[in-house]
């Protein structure tokens, strides 16, 4: 718990060093995008100023001014007509002028909660002018009435309207209110155990229902609710240490932004809670981990650092929508790397959803540190590895992943990480951190090095990708290699020399036709099948019998 405190105490100083050294704007504020920055950033240099124990960065007093400053030009920009549909709300981007930026209802969500955990913490600390725009508002929050919506979807929005009722319940002792944000906890916390997070691995929406909940721990003072917000968060952080891997999150997930893609940039609030891997910098949406903790269950903390044991995770999801059938997840980890993701794919918000990956622990390489493979769809732009097209199957099986998609008609793109790689004609071997890997493209392909990463592309047309990790010492010795004797050089030439002849067998050869498959048999010794026909339901088998779903757990 020390530990996590004095962690929680670097990355809001860290927040609060960077936002003092940053020069203001003619508007008052450090940059015109995302309001919710400035707020953030104020926040944190206005508690390292008011910590007498913080090495604070500048003048206590001249950086509190500043901050204070920073935050009475935010909550200005608040509609405060109480006749407005949008009363109560900000804008979000300010760009060319905050003034005339249109308003927008998704500051308050988080911001709200925020907002009032703030005041309930350094309300004593404010100055009266801001002490009385911090009250007016939280007022003009309270009477938007933004957040009474029932409980219908299970997501990040309304996770945050539930702790908006309980928050604004407590503050204005509004037993009514209060009473609806318990039932809606409640029923998200039965949600959640019985049928799993509708959005899936949602980043960096994950971590607006983290803050949400640990706003209502902290400031909300009846039992009931404190025991069901730690009940979530237990629930919540059991979930994001099953996909946990140095500071990577591991598998495939509803949407990911380029601060978490192809590399993880969104780690503040898994570096207070694991502290395994080094803050990066710049910190990108550090938003308010460097204030919030809720330490996680000790079964979680084990299970994520201590992967000395492999493990499979098997889920069943139930994402949002209506009529929308049930997705599956699977995750294989071990010590060094993690392989897996979703089974089906699916057209989500922004067409976000990162179907698939092999994942490797932030510490093991700089630049990227995960392989995938997609087909570009709607929303792609070079640079960018997101964005897929519908269709292409999957299979997935410990340490090998395996993809095919007979129709990429807008080409292929992927992402291999750095490290030593070895190019052959339709198989490449790389070995990174004591992990080794095997891929083998099917299809016109090629990798071009950069700065943080290879990036792939492929011709439009049809293409298939087998790719397997292993642990570089159990490799060597289910190979025959004599890993001892030669240097990691040399240990990768051996094993893509081994791995050639293990090349996967494919069927349809051609660009087009129904048939599509590939057969492989990992160095485990298990025999994958996966074709892609015409039918409606792909062929899936492991060691001969057609893959079971029904072993999928459901719930998180």
């Amino acid at each position: 718990m020390t530990e996590m405190k004095s962690r929680l105490a670097e990355v809001r100083l860290k927040t609060a060093a960077a936002a003092w050294s940053e020069p203001l704007l003619d508007s008052g504020l450090w940059n015109h995008g995302d309001i919710r920055n400035n707020f953030y950033a104020a926040s944190a240099l206005f508690a390292i100023c008011c910590d007498p124990e913080a090495e604070a960065p500048c003048d206590r007093q001249a950086g509190k001014e500043k901050a204070s400053g920073v935050l009475l030009t935010v909550l200005s920009l608040q509609d405060g007509d109480p006749g407005s549909p949008t009363y109560g709300h900000w804008p979000l981007g300010l760009h060319p002028e905050p003034r005339l930026a249109p308003i927008n209802p998704l500051p308050a969500e988080l911001m709200g909660c925020l907002l009032i955990w703030f005041a309930d913490r350094y309300g004593e600390e404010m100055g009266p002018s801001l002490a009385q725009a911090v009250d007016t508002a939280i007022d003009r929050l309270y009477g938007s009435a933004y957040y009474r919506v029932a409980q219908r979807t299970f997501g990040h929005h309304e996770a945050k309207y539930t702790a908006a009722k309980l928050l604004l319940g407590e503050r204005y002792a509004d037993a009514d209110l209060r009473e609806a944000g318990l039932h809606d906890l409640r029923l998200t916390l039965a949600r959640v155990r019985e049928q799993g997070m509708a959005e899936y691995g949602a980043l960096p929406w994950f971590w607006h229902w983290v803050q949400a909940f640990v706003c209502v721990k902290d400031v909300v003072r009846d039992p009931a609710v404190q025991s069901g917000a730690a009940e979530l968060l237990d629930a919540l952080w059991t979930y994001r240490a099953r996909h946990y891997l140095g500071g990577a999150w591991a598998g495939g997930r509803m949407r990911s932004l380029p601060a978490d893609l192809p590399r993880d940039g969104n780690v503040a609030f898994d570096y207070v809670q694991f502290g395994d891997f080094a803050l990066p910098d710049p910190l990108p949406r550090v938003e308010y981990a460097g204030f919030l903790l809720h330490v996680a269950p000790a079964s979680a903390r084990r299970e994520a650092l201590d992967r000395s044991a492999t493990a499979e995770t098997k889920r069943r999801i139930h994402p949002v929508g209506e009529a929308r059938s049930p997705l599956h997840s699977y995750l294989f980890s071990a010590s060094g790397f993690a392989v897996g993701g979703l089974i089906e794919r699916a057209a989500e918000f922004d067409n976000e959803q990162h179907r698939w990956e092999v994942t490797l622990p932030l510490s093991a390489v700089e630049g990227a540190n995960r392989l995938y493979f997609f087909p570009r769809g709607e929303g792609y732009s070079p640079g960018d590895p997101r964005h897929a097209s519908d269709g292409g199957e999957t299979l997935y099986h410990r340490g090998t992943a395996i993809a095919l998609y007979p129709k990429a008609g807008d080409g292929i793109a992927g992402v291999l990480p750095k490290g030593e790689w070895i190019f052959r004609e339709s198989a490449w071997f790389g070995c990174a951190s004591g992990v080794l890997l095997a891929v083998y493209p099917f299809g016109d392909c090629k990798a071009v090095e950069s700065a943080s990463r290879f990036n792939c592309e492929g011709a439009p047309g049809r293409h298939g990708f087998v790719v397997e990790a292993a642990d570089a010492a159990q490799a060597a010795k289910r190979l025959g290699i004599v890993a001892q004797s030669i240097d990691s050089k040399g240990l990768l030439r051996a094993y893509g020399d081994r791995m050639e002849g293990r090349r996967p067998s494919w069927t349809g050869e051609g660009s087009s036709g129904d048939a599509f498959g590939v057969v492989y048999e990992t160095l485990e010794g298990d025999r994958l099948e996966l074709a892609a026909t015409a039918a409606e339901t792909p062929l899936r088998r492991l060691n001969g019998a057609a893959l079971d779903l029904a072993d999928y757990a459901e719930g998180i």
